[in-house]
């Protein structure tokens, strides 16, 4: 059985989905985070002058970086410190009972 389990009972299939899962629990639908700013994947410019290199992700912010590295920014970005997902439960890697003191 896996580990990557999230506290509001949600069984992933690996780490990349329970990722996902943070992703759709904490990102609104306008991609807008507290301050304000817009998080989301800039437009291509599709004669290539816009994206720094093959697989690098931009975002209107600014950030730029491979797939991975764009995920981690988004979750940066829109992950509350308490852990509070848009559905009022909160969303964390739950801990094993045979880990727990």
């Amino acid at each position: 059985m896996t580990q990557d389990r999230c506290t509001c009972g949600y069984q992933a299939q690996d780490s990349d989905d329970l990722a996902i899962h943070f992703g759709e629990m904490f990102i609104p639908d306008n991609d807008t985070a507290p301050d304000g700013q817009i998080h989301n994947e800039a437009a291509r410019d599709t004669r290539g002058t816009v994206t720094p290199g093959p697989r690098t992700l931009t975002c209107r912010c600014g950030f730029s970086g491979l797939a991975d590295a764009f995920d981690h920014h988004l979750l940066a970005v829109f992950t509350p410190t308490n852990r509070i997902g848009l559905d009022g439960n909160r969303h964390a890697v739950a801990t094993p009972a045979s880990q727990q003191p």
